[in-house]
């Protein structure tokens, strides 16, 4: 039986082979990394995080990276991924692994993060899966007129439980047209933007699943979560945001599950080298790239 620690080891050997696997292809799309510190001033616009006091102030370690980003950081134009833990109120975290493409054209910039998410699936050898992508500005127009029961209607569509609409005291052409929505998952949709997106991003496994939401505050319109047929929930998701009146796409996936889905070995050809005047060698090897191993 092995000890915590092997395992704890074990665990860390795995998502370091992940997480070096993803680094590369985020930044073959010209992402390139940030690192944020472990601890954050407290703020109500921060989420998730552990949440502790100290001099008379409060502070959360690890939160989400995305809504520090929101708060702290003052970007016109950028692609930033980042790896990280994220802890939820506890001392065990989920780890993620993200990208913000910020200051662009929404659509195009969500093409191009969907692009960014199905090569980093495809590069751990995850071919298996399915990307839905939902609309909040269609919810906006579907419930113009009825605003009174949107937050009823956003719950339902977060539980995916369309009994909270039917017993709503709305009219039953109305609620045909919200069941309709509701239930919609294909490749042709009205909506003028979803079309464009599938188009730009041509792949068979992107839907237009207008039932799709995800329950962030920040979210502005589209929306998309991927999954896996081998896992019981989503392996990721994310969405169109405003970062300070600009517009901003991003993702985040779990880096657990991707662990549980990968196909990596951590294999890699290697220069073996040996004798007095291996390290020399070693080093202007490396620096070109080649990887080595020096024996004795």
């Amino acid at each position: 039986m092995l000890s915590l620690g092997k395992l704890l080891l074990a665990d860390s050997i795995q998502l370091s082979k992940v997480g070096k696997v993803l680094r590369r292809t985020f930044e073959l799309w010209g992402y390139g990394e940030v690192v944020l510190p472990t601890i954050e001033p407290y703020d109500e616009t921060v989420r998730k995080g552990t949440k502790f006091a100290y001099n008379n102030g409060f502070y959360l370690i690890k939160p989400d990276v995305t809504s520090r980003l929101l708060k702290n950081y003052d970007i016109g134009f950028g692609k930033l991924y980042y790896i990280s833990e994220v802890l939820d109120g506890s001392v065990e975290g989920n780890w993620q692994a993200g990208v913000e493409f910020i200051g662009g054209e929404p659509t195009f910039m969500t093409a191009e993060v969907l692009s960014v998410l199905i090569t980093a699936l495809e590069s751990l050898g995850i071919e298996e899966f399915y990307i839905d992508l939902g609309s909040l500005e269609v919810w906006r127009r579907a419930t113009d007129g009825i605003e009174d029961f949107r937050e009823t209607i956003y719950r339902a569509l977060e539980r995916r439980n369309f009994g909270l609409i039917d017993g709503l005291p709305i009219d039953e052409e109305k609620k045909e047209e919200l069941w309709r929505l509701f239930n919609f998952r294909g490749k042709e949709t009205e909506y003028e933007k979803l079309t464009k997106i599938l188009e730009l991003v041509d792949d068979e496994r992107v839907f237009v699943d207008l039932g799709t939401v995800r329950p962030l505050p920040y979210y502005s319109d589209v929306i998309f979560e991927v999954y896996s047929p081998e896992f019981g929930r989503p392996i990721g998701g994310g969405g169109e945001y405003s970062f300070r009146g600009r517009p901003a796409v991003g993702f985040a996936l779990d880096l657990r599950a991707l662990v549980q889905l990968a196909n990596v070995d951590g294999k890699t050809s290697r220069r073996s080298l040996r004798g007095i005047t291996s390290f020399r060698e070693a080093r202007k090897l490396v620096s070109m790239g080649i990887p080595v191993e020096v024996r004795r």
